[in-house]
């Protein structure tokens, strides 16, 4: 137990203490022994009055002295940590310079010089411990001999001289502790400025500190320059040692330690390079600060280091500037879709009129006429039609249809952390995204848009504290997958207050939102939905009131094979010419729009393919014909938008009744998010304008399906 006590706190407490350290001090101590005692020998001899008494003692004492030493080098080699020769030879060295002080003469020898030697020295070496023993045993041994000198000689004590000897003994070795612990610390601060030589920035504008994971791999600041503590506000060397997530949010310390480990364990793509992760920190005085930190791993005199370099960024007006971009583009998409609607009524009654026209016409030069304005008609769709397009995207042209997997991570990880910026400080987002993520049919910058949407949808939700979890991972199981081919799955998962279930159904209407008095526009998640649908994938909501909502996206991979494209044109090629047969028999349709002429031209066409028709100007005068018993109808043909009862009501009233009737809806919305749910209730869709081969081929396809 006591040379455990003496291993742990006198030897090992010092700073430099280990077994080559101790060796290489304890041998040299040993040599220095032997070449004080010949010394001191020498000295005896010359100029002791007493030597020729004490010699027969003095030569059997040095004698033994010089055995002890000898015999310590091999026994150091050896054990190095031995704590009971290290406290021996103390008290062995102060029993000898007391003895040889008093053959010279007693307490007036120049040998006591000697006994501040050896407390220094032990000082130096093995820490204050050390000292504080070597001078117990040294006034101990210098008291003793005054006490025998007293009473058993002749030699007078000079009691003033032994109170100098005494302060002397206790003084000048703590002097020179102290100003040895000066000089540690100095020699401290250097190894600081040493450590921080490679960057070569403690006075630059720029945050830097250094950190080393401890044994609970937490990450701890070593060293901090002056940005730094400026940054957070911190008085001199207060952030050594602190653990670098005790800066950052609650909410956000687990994502900086699990950065600050991958730091010393990079993956291969991540090897050597520089890894960022955008964080909310806290500075002292309790001001959000949000920063981006940058860090490297290096090695340091054999040991790796943490080098991170801080940069204060403010993100919210940034981050504010495009999520009001991304509102006034999907204002500007609802302004342009109202203009295509119309144009695309004024192209439906002139190119419908004119085919009418056309049809009842037998002037040849008349009806080529009327081909050439039908034309113009067709070409004026393609180009508001192209209108819209840019409308909802100006990149659609530039993007590509697909993204590779390796190219998925990296942004994934910057827009997370962008929008983890944006956060109010009582929100925690985690991430957790695949290595290795499978390449998928759609392009980077829609994904983003989805993410940034999705967790602004979440925040909203959020009204105390509260989390975000993203995941994002390859997903084998689902039906979008194919063999060895993963879609590619995102979910968005919060806390917040959920979603009522009477309203799942209508989140994704173009401006609905339960958040209109927190800044809510009702077109996030319609943007996210048409996204999905443009690009063939799906999503599902999943939500309990007061507890957690979850979106779930599922993208189908890029698979460069048209084969099933080719098989599949083929097989609607047979069908429409199986359906193209049912049309020799009589049938009646009824045709819904609020435009009159519209109406008209409908009619009309449809009489050209031997399709009688009733008409009706909204969807509750044609629910109401299509309830009447003494009525039939094979078809129905409906516009969408309408006074009193639009399409998509007329046509979920007449599902209740009869699932099979063909329905086909034309509209100048085809586009619309909301418009896209009629699939699901077995309908054909059809653009305006219309002219009378796609209206044949529209009926076609919806007796057939």
């Amino acid at each position: 137990m006591l040379s455990q006590y003496i291993i742990e706190n006198w030897l090992l407490k010092h700073g430099q203490i280990n077994d080559q350290f101790l060796s290489k001090t304890q041998i040299e101590q040993a040599y220095a022994r032997l070449a004080f005692a010949s010394t001191g020998i020498l000295y005896l001899f010359l100029h002791a009055e007493n030597f020729a008494y004490y010699q027969n003692l003095l030569l059997s004492v040095s004698a033994i002295y010089f055995l002890i030493t000898l015999f310590s080098i091999p026994a150091i080699r050896r054990m190095p940590l031995s704590p009971y020769r290290i406290l021996l030879f103390p008290l062995l060295d102060t029993l000898v310079v007391s003895f040889s002080m008093l053959i010279d003469g007693g307490q007036s020898s120049g040998l006591y010089f000697l006994l501040l030697v050896i407390i220094l020295g032990n000082s130096f070496r093995f820490g204050n411990a050390m000292m504080r023993y070597s001078q117990t045993c040294s006034l101990t041994t210098l008291l003793s001999m005054c006490v025998y000198a007293n009473f058993y000689t002749s030699i007078a004590i000079d009691y003033t001289l032994l109170s100098w000897q005494i302060t002397a003994l206790l003084i000048i070795p703590l002097y020179i502790a102290l100003v040895g612990k000066k000089a540690e610390d100095a020699l401290k601060r250097q190894r600081e400025a040493e450590e921080s030589s490679f960057h070569l920035m403690d006075k630059g504008p720029l945050p830097v500190f250094t950190f080393q994971l401890d044994t609970e791999q937490k990450a701890k600041i070593m060293y901090s320059n002056t940005a730094m503590r400026n940054l957070f506000q911190y008085d001199s060397d207060d952030l050594l040692g602190a653990h670098v997530d005790t800066l950052t949010l609650p909410e956000d310390r687990q994502e900086l330690l699990l950065f600050c480990r991958s730091v010393f364990n990079p993956t291969n793509n991540e090897q050597h390079n520089a890894q960022s992760i955008y964080i909310r920190a806290q500075d002292n005085k309790g001001n959000i600060l949000k920063l981006m930190m940058t860090a490297i791993s290096m090695r340091w005199r054999k040991r790796s280091i943490g080098v991170c370099f801080v940069y204060d960024i403010t993100l919210r007006e940034t981050m504010q500037e495009e999520l009001e971009s991304v509102h006034r583009h999907a204002y500007m998409s609802t302004l342009v879709a109202g203009i295509v609607h119309d144009f695309r009524n004024v192209l439906t009654n002139m190119i419908g009129y004119a085919e009418v026209i056309q049809m009842n016409s037998t002037n040849e030069s008349e009806k080529q006429q009327l081909e050439a304005i039908i034309t113009a008609g067709d070409r004026g769709a393609e180009l508001i039609s192209h209108l819209l397009t840019l409308g909802k995207n100006t990149d659609t042209e530039l993007m590509p249809h697909y993204t590779e997997g390796h190219a998925l991570h990296k942004p994934l990880e910057h827009i997370i952390g962008l929008a983890r910026l944006q956060l109010p400080q009582h929100i925690q987002l985690i991430s957790a995204i695949d290595d290795s993520l499978h390449d998928v049919a759609i392009s980077v910058t829609e994904i983003e848009q989805m993410l940034l949407n999705l967790i602004n949808n979440s925040t909203q939700a959020i009204t105390h504290s509260g989390h975000i979890k993203v995941r994002i991972y390859n997903d084998y199981q689902h039906q979008l997958a194919k063999p060895g081919h993963p879609c590619l799955c995102i979910q968005v998962t919060d806390n917040g207050i959920g979603i009522a279930a009477e309203n799942i159904d209508t989140i994704f209407k173009p401006f609905w939102t339960s958040k209109s008095s927190q800044g809510g526009s009702g077109l996030g998640l319609t943007m996210v939905q048409h996204i999905i649908k443009r690009n063939h994938g799906c999503i599902e909501v999943q939500s309990s009131c007061e507890k957690k909502t979850r979106f779930s996206i599922h993208l189908p991979p890029y698979i460069a094979d048209t084969s099933q494209q080719d098989d599949q044109t083929t097989v609607e090629k047979s069908a429409s010419t199986t359906a193209v047969e049912c049309l020799d028999r009589h049938h009646h349709a009824l045709i819904v729009d609020d435009v009159a002429d519209i109406l008209k031209i409908h009619q009309a066409m449809l009489s050209h393919i031997n399709i009688t028709s009733e008409t009706a100007e909204n969807g509750k005068i044609a629910l109401e014909l299509f309830q009447q018993k003494d009525s039939h109808f094979d078809l129905i043909i409906s516009d969408y938008k309408m006074p009193v009862m639009d399409g998509l009501k007329l046509i979920e009233h007449i599902r209740e009744r009869d699932a099979t009737l063909p329905i086909i809806m034309i509209s100048a919305f085809a586009e619309d998010h909301q418009l896209q749910q009629v699939i699901d209730h077995n309908v054909t869709l059809l653009n305006k304008p219309i002219n009378m081969e796609k209206l044949k081929e529209a009926v076609i396809q919806a007796i057939n399906n």
